[in-house]
């Protein structure tokens, strides 16, 4: 039963053209990858688009398991030394337009982020998994003091006291709130941060491991019966906005945030319940790629499958192509991943 189950996703998957498809990696190596200018070997998010750290991060992070050493040392780590080398002096990082596209890389403005943790957590992730790869212990000696930096900074001093939640923003600014969707990237990138630490024989691993323990128990207190709620701001769970409301559901399954693993099912039900229609991708000028690596992670594979052919069909269109953004072919590509069974297309290192 099993192998008529894996020749029929390979029927499926197969199925397809070659055109159809999409090859995000070759895609973003070389289409997206700025190759000139102050911001050489940074990615916007779409052609002549912007770059933004946070979409980068989750675009890589799918691709660096693909990369022989050259490759990751050209695509992945320039990146990673790009990214450190612009930082704040407060360990975050803006964001930067080029007016200009592709016409003129060295025209560019650099503007606010929409977050300071998701950017820190979601780049600590990729760090892990770039270093699983290529296991540079140079690179990681010669800029551990900079992740650690970004790790204190931007996730553990921002830790509220009173429930374990990280602040999108870093003290001063009025925005405090502990985002459901940015606290589970939090979880992730800390638990991945500490296991690559512990890798490496350093003790502060059991310090970030402890910062991600208390950002999960502030998870499970965002839950109640019917399913997640947006923020610590929030006292119910939003069934009227399919954006933040209803997709935040899924993000404690996409980012293995374990210790609420009994609240998936919940979770998981609320999405499908207040927008089944989310596989044609049709809801949200975006196509939530995420929604379809979840649902692979729980084996209902022809949701799956159908948002797959949706998000190759808004690719190949000229007027949803920018859609597509860096982070949609991230989780798009990971959605396959799971499906024909790669072995480190999940969530973690």
């Amino acid at each position: 039963m099993v192998l008529r189950i894996f020749f029929f996703i390979y029927l499926i998957l197969s199925s397809h053209s070659s055109a159809q498809q999409i090859d995000v990696v070759n895609y973003i190596k070389n289409q997206l990858r700025i190759p000139s200018g102050p911001y050489t070997s940074g990615y916007v998010i779409a052609p002549d688009g912007y770059l933004n750290w946070y979409f980068a991060n989750l675009g890589l992070i799918s691709i660096v398991q693909y990369m022989n050493s050259t490759d990751l040392d050209f695509y992945i780590r320039r990146y990673l030394d790009l990214y450190l080398t612009k930082l704040n002096a407060n360990f975050t990082i803006d964001d930067v337009n080029f007016p200009n596209g592709h016409w003129n890389w060295s025209n560019y403005n650099r503007v606010a982020p929409d977050s300071d943790d998701s950017y820190a957590s979601t780049f600590l992730s990729l760090v892990s998994r770039y270093l699983k790869s290529s296991n540079n212990q140079t690179w990681w000696s010669q800029n551990l003091s900079q992740l650690k930096n970004i790790a204190y900074y931007n996730l553990a001093l921002s830790q509220k006291p009173e429930n374990g939640l990280i602040s999108v923003f870093q003290p001063p600014a009025s925005d405090t709130q502990g985002y459901l969707m940015d606290n589970c990237e939090n979880y992730r990138g800390l638990r991945d941060f500490a296991k690559t630490l512990r890798f490496y024989n350093d003790s502060d691993a059991d310090y970030y491991d402890l910062v991600a323990t208390g950002v999960s128990n502030g998870i499970s207190q965002l839950f109640n019966s019917t399913g997640f709620v947006i923020s610590d701001d929030w006292q119910n769970p939003d069934p009227t906005t399919f954006y933040p409301g209803i997709t935040c559901q899924i993000f404690p399954q996409a980012y293995g945030v374990s210790e609420v693993n009994q609240d998936f099912d919940v979770a998981w039900a609320f999405l499908n319940n207040y927008a089944p229609k989310w596989p044609n991708c049709s809801i949200d000028s975006y196509p939530w790629a995420i929604l379809g690596f979840v649902a692979a992670l729980r084996g209902q594979t022809s949701q799956a499958l159908s948002q797959i052919v949706a998000i190759e069909n808004m690719f190949h269109n000229a007027s949803t192509n920018s859609y597509v953004i860096i982070n949609e072919l991230g989780f798009y590509l990971r959605t396959k991943n799971l499906i024909s069974g790669s072995p480190i297309s999940g969530y973690g290192i």
